[in-house]
């Protein structure tokens, strides 16, 4: 168990200064994905508030966690949808943010059934560093004497850009995010690229496929995942995906598993991440849970 937690307090470290401030990676963002593109609001006639929270490595000391709140509403009269999201980022090595940004998109009706969505969101990002908040004993030992012993605060401003192109059964988009920030530290996130793609497809009256595809590259960083979910009657869905490194000629890396339902305005979701190839020597208790709401805004 010593061994253990020795190797994960210094992948910890190693992530930490070979990435540090890479957006967080969720499972589950393709139902809610304003924090990464703000083109992704809903057009519906619902306020909706989804709550993420993420636990990795859970029970080991100094284990990462993340949390993102999102909040969506859309004007017809407008064409325009508008909202908030906070997100809250803890790596675990006394390193911590919290980003909080308003978010804007105006929709266009390509064609009589094709969207064309382009968002803007703006805020700041809070980044702290508490030396205090390690329980590491012997910093030689584990490799983490370069992280600092001083309380670091920065506190920069955020702006993110994205489109989305779609169709009843079908989305693309494409997103920066951090755009004004072409350099990155630990106190700063550096600029990120997304493109992503889901579609449904019907197989009978029950049920529909869902198959999903995203990737991310920042830096010398190339992140993809591709899997799919399975809806029975649009009220149970499970799902199964992959994520290799293709920096390492696509090493497993890890594969993710969710599960979740749907019942009247409330949607619960729940994934589990096991780590494979180089990444199957860490802990494999991650847990990732959604939370979502629909607030009828009545007719107008």
């Amino acid at each position: 168990m010593k061994n253990k937690f020795i190797l994960v307090i210094a992948a910890m470290a190693s992530s930490f200064m070979a990435n540090a401030q890479q957006d967080m990676m969720l499972s589950q963002e393709i139902f809610s994905r304003i924090n990464k593109n703000p083109a992704g609001t809903g057009n519906t006639e619902t306020i909706d508030a989804f709550l993420h929270g993420r636990i990795q490595w859970a029970g080991v000391d100094n284990g990462p966690k993340s949390s993102v709140l999102n909040v969506t509403n859309y004007s017809e009269r407008l064409k325009s949808g508008m909202g908030l999201t906070l997100s809250y980022d803890n790596i675990g090595v006394g390193h911590s943010t919290t980003n909080v940004k308003a978010v804007y998109a105006y929709h266009i009706d390509v064609t009589d059934n094709t969207l064309l969505s382009l968002g803007l969101s703006a805020g700041a990002n809070f980044a702290y560093f508490n030396p205090d908040a390690n329980t590491v004993s012997d910093d030689a030992e584990y490799g983490t004497g370069t992280l600092g012993d001083k309380k670091e605060t920065n506190v920069t401003p955020d702006i993110d850009f994205g489109f989305e192109l779609s169709q009843q059964s079908w989305t693309l988009g494409a997103s920066v995010t951090h755009l004004i920030n072409s350099e990155m530290s630990s106190q700063r996130p550096g600029r990120h690229y997304y493109v992503y793609g889901t579609t449904l497809i019907p197989l009978n009256n029950k049920w529909d496929l869902s198959p999903t595809l995203s990737y991310m590259h920042r830096n010398k960083t190339n992140v993809m995942e591709i899997g799919s979910f399975g809806y029975y009657n649009r009220l149970l869905w499970g799902g199964i995906f992959w994520r290799p490194d293709l920096n390492e000629g696509c090493n497993p890396s890890m594969m993710v598993f969710t599960l979740g339902c749907e019942w009247k305005q409330f949607r619960f979701g729940y994934s589990y991440d096991l780590g494979l190839g180089s990444k199957s020597k860490l802990p494999s208790n991650t847990h990732e849970i959604i939370l979502s709401m629909s607030v009828n805004k009545g007719n107008r």
